[in-house]
């Protein structure tokens, strides 16, 4: 699926404003860049996502977007995507190449509200991680991810809609599942 015909599918779930839901006043806003890119082939559309440090307090060794909380000298829930991005894997995007935003998504454990933004690019340079934040950058073949969805009786029992994403033994749950599935929805199961 080239960027054209992927960007044409996500563009009708982009949100126009990435307000968060009415009860975030309560939640910490945080955000997150969602990286789509063409750069093993052409063709064929991967994401990047991160395994968190192991000596973090929260979340530590989940698979997650780049990203984090927000704070008063970011301004707006972007430039924390932004900043956090680049704070993690060492790669600086600008707004102008930011799509837009998915619904903002909460966490179930850590009271976070998180606003997804998208970016496509066909190639990246290279990424370097911070260690003490990221673990690993895991760069996944988006769609066949999508594929794997399943329910998510592991973690949430009881919990409608709980999905979990699985790439070569990582799973990949939460908040960040609850993101994927947006994209679930707009690429393999539009309605």
């Amino acid at each position: 699926m080239r960027k054209e015909e992927l960007l044409s599918l996500i563009r009708p779930a982009l949100v126009a404003k990435p307000y968060l839901p009415h009860d975030a006043a309560s939640a910490t806003p945080s955000a997150v860049l969602i990286i789509i890119h063409y750069h093993c082939n052409s063709h064929i559309p991967r994401v990047f996502l991160t395994k968190r440090s192991p000596a973090l307090k929260s979340h530590k060794g989940e698979i997650s977007f780049p990203g984090g909380r927000y704070i008063d000298n970011d301004g707006i829930l972007l430039t924390t995507a932004l900043r956090e991005t680049q704070e993690e894997i060492g790669i600086a995007f600008h707004p102008h190449q930011v799509a837009g935003s998915l619904r903002a998504v909460r966490t179930m454990t850590s009271n976070h509200f998180i606003v997804p933004f998208v970016t496509l690019q066909h190639k990246l340079p290279e990424h370097r991680i911070a260690a003490n934040e990221v673990e690993a950058v895991i760069d996944v073949p988006l769609i066949e991810t999508l594929e794997s969805i399943e329910p998510d009786t592991e973690h949430y029992r009881l919990a409608k809609d709980a999905f979990k994403f699985t790439y070569d033994g990582n799973v990949i749950w939460g908040a960040t599942a609850r993101i994927l599935k947006q994209l679930y929805d707009v690429l393999i199961r539009p309605s």
